[in-house]
């Protein structure tokens, strides 16, 4: 009955929305890379997005408590860019980052571009 409770709480504390497509996507391609995230992500949801104008910060909560990553802080990308069509000419880069142990966010930023965050299309490229 407590887990229950703690779980509405959470619910009603945060929105708990659903990782889209291109957060699983960009979680699932750095996976590959550092194979321990893949624990984590079937128990994250999205606390909030901040748009920043030329990026979008993408905030993390746990459903649940899950042991901590075997690395605690560090920031994990590569040289892909997403390329997102038709709203950006550049592409993104993009960050994870890792705060004690636990995802915390991932902070998507154009290349020399405003951006509000909307896009119908995208893909990934070196």
């Amino acid at each position: 009955m407590e887990k229950l409770l703690y779980h509405r709480l959470a619910e009603k504390a945060y929105k708990m929305e659903s990782l889209n497509k291109l957060e699983l996507d960009i979680l699932k391609r750095l996976s590959k890379q550092y194979s321990y995230l893949s624990s984590h992500i079937p128990f994250l949801f999205v606390k909030n997005r901040e748009y920043t104008g030329v990026g979008i910060y993408i905030n993390f909560g746990y459903l649940q408590h899950v042991p901590k990553l075997p690395v605690t802080e560090i920031n994990l990308g590569n040289s892909e860019i997403i390329n997102i069509t038709p709203a950006l000419k550049n592409g993104l880069v993009y960050e994870l980052d890792i705060k004690d142990g636990k995802i915390n966010f991932i902070e998507l930023v154009t290349i020399g571009e405003q951006w509000d965050g909307m896009f119908d299309n995208y893909f990934f490229s070196e």
